[in-house]
């Protein structure tokens, strides 16, 4: 099957991220896939950094006729089976090609509301399937904008399980940011903006030093746009005098690194989030997890058996949580290893894209169905059905 992803984004954050590994995953499994972004964009870097097959053409604006024929040229050359969109922009720039008879697969990733009653119609008439990254968002979807249940799928989010699997060197990342083996670590991994949380997080350290002084937090990631979010949050730091306490190293690749480092991941989101990748990797690298309650993060913690769930913007709660853990070492052992079994069990990517690849067959045209000795109709190798 032939797939073009279509990226209008100029941030670079775990969904985008994610899509360039599903890219790398179909190519590298008999498929033929495409990421279209802008070229001046973090996409476009980021993506070629992991070797994503990668097109630039600018895509500005919603409705861009030059652009919508620069992808319908594209995608006949190619002879493309499949569209796949992520944002309002990239669904309106891709909707006459879909008018034209291409199946276009959107992606919702927030719990944010759709809104107004012209992007409720193109969700529920401008596409052919919706796959929403956790049921949360299906029922938003279902309940507030009247869309066919049957239309959508929930397929929440995967990593790699081998590459955070553990044990793995804890000292090295520590020595980069000179914390000594012997402190308690307190991470946060992701894109730096105001629904992450960092700010609460922020917020949240005095408590923790009141009690724990030696401690330490790492905020890694970076901010959105051009940057001044990440600035935000160092000025508060430096407002709150704490930077030699807490740590913000931009953004980073080696992650397995980090967590591996870290005694403890703190997810501190208030909205938006729907199945974050870091609740994931942190599990997948047996570190115990803080959560706030949002999207699919309560129907996968449960609470002092495999981390600690917290309400979000609570920073009593928060810095609570992370007391708990550095007071009890037994339950921050028995929340890890418990996250660990579960991912192990539910967040393997290549089951993940399986699930996808199922998704997309039920879409597209029968000429799009691979032979036998590649991924079949119901996305399952030949090695799967025997």
């Amino acid at each position: 099957m032939n797939i073009l992803y279509v990226e209008s984004s100029r941030s670079w954050g775990g969904q985008e991220y994610r899509t360039c590994l599903e890219i790398n995953w179909l190519n590298a499994h008999g498929h033929q896939a495409w990421l279209v972004c802008n070229p001046d964009s973090q996409v476009h870097s980021k993506a070629s950094e992991l070797a994503t097959r990668v097109v630039t053409m600018p895509l500005r604006s919603r409705v861009d006729p030059l652009c919508t024929l620069r992808l319908w040229k594209f995608c006949r050359q190619n002879k493309i089976d499949l569209l796949k969109t992520y944002s309002s922009k990239d669904h309106w720039i891709c909707l006459p090609l879909f008018v034209c008879g291409i199946p276009l697969s959107r992606a919702r990733c927030i719990t944010d509301p759709i809104g107004s009653a012209s992007r409720a119609f193109v969700f529920k008439h401008g596409c052919s399937q919706i796959v929403a990254d956790a049921s949360v968002i299906k029922r938003q979807l279902v309940k507030q904008n009247g869309i066919d249940p049957a239309k959508i799928e929930v397929i929440g989010s995967a990593v790699d399980l081998v590459k955070f699997k553990p044990p793995r060197n804890r000292t090295k990342f520590r020595r980069e940011i000179g914390v000594g083996d012997d402190i308690s670590l307190i991470g946060n991994v992701g894109m730096i903006r105001p629904d992450k949380g960092q700010l609460q997080l922020v917020k949240a350290a005095p408590l923790v030093f009141e009690k724990h002084p030696g401690a330490r937090f790492v905020i890694v990631g970076q901010g959105t746009g051009i940057l001044k979010r990440g600035i935000n949050v160092r000025n508060a730091i430096d407002q709150a005098g704490l930077a030699d306490k807490i740590i913000m190293t931009g953004y980073r690749w080696d992650t397995p690194n980090v967590y591996a480092a870290c005694d403890m991941i703190v997810i501190a989101s208030l909205h938006t989030e729907a199945s974050p990748i870091v609740l994931r990797e942190a599990f997948a690298s047996g570190r115990p997890v803080i959560a706030t309650k949002v999207g699919d993060i309560p129907e996968i913690v449960r609470h002092r058996e495999n981390g600690l769930l917290i309400e979000p913007g609570d920073t009593q709660a928060l810095a609570a949580a992370i007391m708990e853990f550095i007071s009890d070492p037994e339950l921050a052992a028995r929340c890890a290893l418990n996250g660990f079994s579960y991912a192990t069990e539910h967040f393997s990517f290549d089951k993940m894209m399986e699930a996808k690849l199922r998704a997309d067959f039920d879409v597209v045209p029968k000429k799009a169905r691979r032979e036998p000795g590649s991924i079949d109709s119901r996305g399952v190798t030949p090695s799967q059905r025997n």
